[in-house]
């Protein structure tokens, strides 16, 4: 059974009118492009710090000799990125991420030091589309989509992560001007590389909302990773495969849907992308020095640091980046074991994300927090809340208890080949095709290899969402570039493409539609920051009525508490909540109390309203989902809390199944205090 969402797509074809009139939420009158301005300018910035500060990095190592003008200027944004990122995780333990110096000054001097090495980096960047018009239709045909992503990203969070964590950790970190341990957002105590932006980008703007605008700055630079990677699948086929091959794989990837998602959504799967290619590519041009043996140890730095760079954005990358770069590192070339090479890839991968650990095992008393508890425990942690995350973020059972059975075996192949809703109708066939070749081999082979590792990882060890697999799509792209270019027969090309055309037609019409998510591309940032929605068929809304009411009618000074949601990032005052793996904070303060100690709790903490999302309380303790506290009922806020007088409901028409928001008696009366 195919998803849904790819099946209205034909559909789509028939309302071309309406699919355009949704970039404006239905209203032509909500038009706007140039508010995107300044956040162009901003993310344009960061992006030129990045490469500057990453090509400094590359010539002090000696990594730029052996690299093509392509290849060294994507290998420079993406360690410019991350040194970004590690920059101002080290100003925020200090606790400067409110001073602009802070960034301007080191901006400034990485800017100076540039523009001093310029004479020697002038040599332009040659992409020939001359020839083959199967090359040049592909890089073409990557432009709309590159646009897409773009625009896509710049509009507000609306997806849960994003709001929850993604987009809402850098938020208060830039708020107290300090990264600091997050009790009540456990994902805020994991590694951030990816979102650490969005502080840069809140230092660029100025006004009491700059950390909004901050956060779309950094969602935009998350965003740039997906055409970063089609650069580098590009570059990629001009040294090992073809021209055309780098140039459909690039396509073929950048046209995907599940990148279009992630990228436009503030996911950073994306970027897990581009570090894990990154590492294997720049792996791979390693191996072939070490063939012409014009390599040696020190030339894995850079492999190594792509490889922390992706365990900075993302746990998960140790097992799937940095084990296989090891391996790679210490066994090759076959025949003996080199520890050496191991060694300069390993200090390089630390270099990259052993801040983000050193940070945990400081504040967190964890490096790995909140994993691996039993080893090194961790603040708040308890054996409770060990299994439920390891239960919700591990293999899934069945009914006896079971995770490793063909039926489990059976689901997750029709995800991977078919069922996945992001799907592209061009990167499994022509992966398949790929498969068969015997052109390329090396590519070919290394590409399979780490493919089907991460796949095996990822289905013995993870909770088996298909989304967790993005980072390997540039890998499978390659692999299905290779396919596409097995065969010089010109039969086999005219079927090429047409699956082409056809995927680029189906692909943007999908990814520019309402389906994969908010697509409002040319609507006002006046009427996104309100969400107001229109009464045309794909309007949209992204921010729940209770979160409008607060943002108007909680008065400065005061602060609101949320009990089951944790996407707040939308809200303007201060916020207590916790997510679902985290002490309930309405039951760590009210749990035990009397009534007088409970409104003198709301009082000190100067919580006017409290928000219970039931809804979401509901769906967290259904059978199989993560769980949450169980304290927190309709029984217990009816009878404690409303009839004792401490909670007045206040009335806007909510489902009271779905969620109610309550004000605290005698609120108004503190403004004196």
């Amino acid at each position: 059974m195919t998803d849904p969402k790819r099946s209205l797509v034909l559909s789509l074809f028939l309302l071309p009118d309406q699919v355009i009139c949704s970039w404006c939420d239905g209203d032509w009158s909500r038009f706007a492009i140039l508010d995107r301005l300044p956040l162009v300018v901003a993310t344009a910035t960061i992006l030129v710090i990045a490469y500057l500060a990453g090509r400094l990095v590359l010539e002090s190592i000696r990594a730029d000799k052996q690299l093509a003008q392509l290849e060294l200027s994507v290998f420079a944004v993406g360690v410019g990125l991350n040194i970004i990122s590690l920059y101002t995780l080290l100003v925020g333990l200090a606790g400067g991420l409110q001073l602009r110096s802070a960034f301007f000054v080191p901006a400034a001097a990485t800017t100076a030091a540039s523009l001093w090495r310029a004479r020697d980096w002038r040599k332009s960047i040659k992409i020939d589309l001359k020839g083959d018009s199967l090359r040049q239709s592909s890089v073409w045909m990557c432009i709309p989509f590159v646009i897409a992503i773009a625009a896509g990203s710049v509009l507000p969070p609306w997806h849960f992560d994003t709001r929850e964590y993604h987009a809402q950790v850098p938020k208060e970190w830039y708020q107290q001007g300090e990264v600091d341990f997050m009790p009540h957002n456990v994902y805020g105590n994991m590694p951030l590389g990816a979102e650490m932006h969005a502080i840069v980008g809140s230092n660029l703007m100025y006004g009491e909302q700059n950390w909004w605008w901050g956060a779309l700055i950094g969602k935009a630079v998350i965003g740039c990773y997906a055409p970063l990677t089609a650069l580098a699948l590009f570059a990629f086929g001009r040294r090992f495969l073809s021209q055309t091959a780098g140039a459909i794989s690039a396509f073929i990837f950048i046209s995907t849907p599940w990148i279009a998602h992630v990228s436009t959504s503030g996911l950073i799967d994306g970027a897990s992308a581009f570090y894990l290619f990154a590492a294997f590519y720049s792996m791979m041009i390693w191996y072939e020095q070490l063939r012409l043996r014009q390599s040696s140890s020190a030339d894995l730095f850079l492999p190594g640091f792509l490889a922390g760079s992706a365990v900075a954005c993302k746990y998960p990358a140790v097992l799937f980046v940095v084990f296989p770069g090891c391996i790679a590192a210490a066994c090759l070339p076959f025949g003996k074991l080199h520890i050496r090479p191991v060694v300069t890839f390993t200090l390089a991968v630390a270099l990259a994300c052993g801040l983000w650990f050193g940070k945990n095992l400081v504040l967190a008393e964890n490096p790995t927090y909140p994993l691996l508890y039993k080893l090194f425990g961790g603040k708040t942690r308890t054996v409770e809340k060990d299994v439920q995350w390891t239960t919700a973020h591990g293999p899934p059972h069945d009914p006896h208890g079971r995770s490793f059975t063909w039926n489990f075996l059976r689901s997750s192949a029709e995800l991977l080949l078919w069922r996945s809703e992001f799907a592209s109708p061009l990167l499994v066939p022509l992966a398949m095709v790929g498969l068969l070749t015997r052109r390329h081999r090396t590519a070919l082979v290394a590409s399979i290899v780490l493919v089907a590792f991460n796949i095996l990882v990822w289905w013995f060890l993870t909770h088996r969402i298909d989304r967790f697999l993005v980072p390997i799509l540039p890998l499978v792209a390659v692999i299905a570039g290779i396919g596409a270019t097995s065969f010089c027969d010109i039969r086999w090309r005219r079927v090429v493409t047409a699956a082409l055309c056809f995927g680029f037609a189906f692909n943007l019409l999908f990814v520019v539609s309402p389906l994969p998510g908010d697509n409002r591309f040319l609507t006002s940032y006046e009427f996104l920051r309100r969400d107001e929605p229109t009464d045309g068929p794909f309007s949209a809304e992204r921010t729940h009525r209770v979160h409008k009411y607060l943002n108007t009618h909680v008065q400065p000074g005061f602060a609101v508490m949320a009990v089951g949601e944790a996407q707040v990032f939308d809200l303007n005052m201060p916020v207590y909540y916790n997510t679902c793996f985290d002490d309930c904070v309405f039951e760590a303060m009210m749990k035990g109390r009397t009534a007088d100690e409970r409104i003198k709790m709301l009082r000190s903490k100067r919580i006017s309203h409290v928000f219970v999302f039931w809804y979401e309380l509901d769906r967290y303790r259904s059978p199989g989902n993560y769980g949450y506290s169980d304290y927190v009922t309709p029984e217990l806020v009816q009878n404690e809390f409303v009839d004792q007088g401490i909670l007045r409901e206040v009335p806007l028409g909510l489902d009271t199944g779905n969620s109610q928001l309550f004000e605290v008696n005698g609120w108004r009366t503190w403004d004196g205090e």
